[in-house]
């Protein structure tokens, strides 16, 4: 015979009891694990509550980082190759602003040059302002006043400026304004 039955735990009688032994001592265990509901009611409550918004924020969290998501995906996807675009089509933009502020300061160096030579002959030529002009020229004048001296028809050699052209700078008018 085998140890258990000989030692005569195998018997019926025997298991009831030890069953029943059992059983008082997990009720026994579970009255001290588990606390009374009632007495600690506002705390479980409490604690619930906290549970459930705490689920909550993480629920709105996964919710926002999925939007975060899709919004980076579409910033990749979509915004970037635009943004790409229009930088690419802004620096021939740049290019014809640089081309452009050259041909204002040449045209300012071209004007600046003009009003210089504009101020030299006025002063080389004593020109008297229109209203004086025109007094002169109803008042009759002795003609020994009226002859020019031979050193200023030398000084009045008139030598035309340099300009430019348009048409240099700007070769097709035909073309769609900037």
């Amino acid at each position: 015979q085998s140890h258990s039955s000989a030692s005569g735990l195998g018997e019926p009688e025997d298991e009831d009891a030890s069953e029943a032994s059992l059983s008082a001592t997990a009720a026994a265990y579970s009255a001290y694990l588990l606390a009374d509901r009632s007495l600690f009611s506002e705390q479980i409550e409490s604690l619930d509550k906290s549970l459930e918004d705490l689920l909550t924020r993480v629920d709105e969290f996964v919710g926002m980082l999925d939007m975060i998501r899709s919004d980076s995906s579409q910033v990749v996807n979509e915004s970037i190759p635009q943004i790409y675009t229009k930088a690419t089509e802004m620096r021939q933009i740049y290019r014809k602003i640089d081309k452009l502020e050259a041909f204002v300061k040449m045209v300012g160096n071209s004007v600046a040059g003009l009003e210089e030579r504009v101020i030299k002959a006025e002063t080389d030529l004593g020109a008297f302002p229109s209203t004086f002009k025109k007094i002169l020229h109803t008042i009759s004048i002795p003609s020994f006043l009226n002859k020019p001296s031979s050193s200023r028809q030398q000084q009045t050699l008139y030598e035309p400026p340099v300009l430019f052209k348009t048409e240099d700078y700007f070769p097709c008018l035909n073309e769609a304004p900037y």
